[in-house]
């Protein structure tokens, strides 16, 4: 299951491939760009209706996004072995 910041960075990402400011995803998700932010930043846990909004407004399915998510999930447990690995070697 992905954690808050793994949500929040696939939103990033995909705001970013849409070229949206965060003050635009927030206008089109019907939220304060503050809080926006939040999400992105992992600082905020979103009901699912603010999850639904944000998919809408980033024109992805639900399914889609988490699966982004979890994606975004998958690359930070492998730095964090790799890291792991790293320290061990030295």
């Amino acid at each position: 299951m992905p954690s808050n910041g793994d949500l929040g960075r696939a939103i990033r990402r995909l705001r970013r491939a849409r070229k949206l400011t965060i003050e635009a995803l927030a206008h089109a998700a019907d939220m304060h760009p503050t809080y926006a932010g939040r999400i992105e930043r992992g600082g905020a846990s979103p009901t699912f209706e603010k999850i639904v909004l944000l998919a809408q407004a980033l024109d992805v399915s639900l399914p889609v996004l988490m699966h982004l998510a979890e994606d975004e999930a998958e690359v930070i447990r492998a730095m964090c072995e790799a890291r792991a690995r790293i320290a061990r070697n030295h």
